[in-house]
């Protein structure tokens, strides 16, 4: 086998398998990953819950995503099809981080690892303008195992 077609077979393994460091931000529109596997058609099962539903313009209010033991994630909330508010998650977080969708800075968050996970707490901020947003989850289990873009959710800002 010549070595350049060594270099482009691990060249495409490393594309199909390569987001062990998070969700890209290519991805924020669908919210689905560029994993060698179509989307799970089962029951979604984890809990995505908020710790404040109503919350006033500019406030905070806690995401968690729990369930069993999962590598990867990509969460948003949503004013119909674009990512709102951002994720205050500090820069030295050892599992978790902001990444920005549609040009808004942290308005998705994602892993940072592959490292298992089974309960993950978010920081999200509202924006400025009052509305009724969908909180979203893309859940990864692993490469080939994951559930797209699930609502989970609303938060009423005030």
């Amino acid at each position: 086998m010549s070595k350049l077609m060594i270099l482009t077979v691990l060249s495409v393994a490393a594309s199909a398998w390569g987001y062990s460091a998070g969700a890209p931000e290519a991805v924020c529109g669908n919210m689905t990953p560029n994993h060698p596997a179509s989307a799970q058609k089962t029951r979604f099962p984890y809990k995505v819950s908020v710790s404040s539903d109503t919350i006033k313009a500019g406030e905070e209010t806690k995401i968690n995503i729990s369930g069993k033991q999962f590598k990867g994630f990509l969460a948003e909330v949503r004013d119909g099809d674009q990512a709102v508010g951002s994720f205050q998650i500090p820069a030295d977080d050892k599992y978790l981080k902001a990444i920005n969708c549609n040009g808004i800075k942290g308005s998705g968050a994602t892993h940072k690892n592959k490292v298992e996970k089974s309960d993950i707490s978010l920081t999200w901020k509202a924006p400025s303008t009052a509305g009724k947003y969908t909180v979203y989850a893309t859940v990864a289990l692993d490469g080939l195992t994951f559930w797209v873009a699930k609502p989970s959710g609303t938060i009423n800002v005030v």
